[in-house]
């Protein structure tokens, strides 16, 4: 009975990830095994006005993912407000935090949240 546990086990196939990075943004190449994705939520983050331009943006810190180049950021807010929320653009990426910047009239949208993905190279 051991024998046909320990057969199942081993015989069970596993599922691989097909990874691949087209371009990076320091142009550098990575292994295929090297490849990782970090995904967070970032809950009522702390926004920055820059002075009377209507732009606010917050850093996101992605330390704990470990990357050893700036990755590839994908971000969007969530939550409720009265209002659209505006777009998002993300800039300063680098290994170990990004910054969300968004122009807004008003700051009804900062209760809101950021879900964010990040893709790149942590080897």
């Amino acid at each position: 009975m051991q024998l046909v546990i320990i057969l199942l086990v081993v015989a069970v196939p596993t599922v691989a990830v097909n990874f691949k990075a087209l371009s990076t943004f320091d142009g550098t190449t990575h292994p295929a095994y090297c490849a990782a994705i970090c995904t967070g939520v970032t809950n009522s983050p702390d926004w920055v006005k820059i002075s009377a331009s209507g732009y606010f943006f917050t850093r996101v810190d992605i330390t704990e993912c470990y990357f050893v180049a700036p990755p590839t950021v994908t971000a969007t807010m969530y939550g409720y407000v009265p209002e659209p929320i505006p777009a998002i653009f993300i800039r300063d990426n680098d290994s170990n935090s990004f910054k969300v910047w968004i122009k807004a009239d008003s700051v009804n949208f900062m209760m809101q949240g950021i879900m964010w993905t990040a893709t790149g190279f942590n080897c």
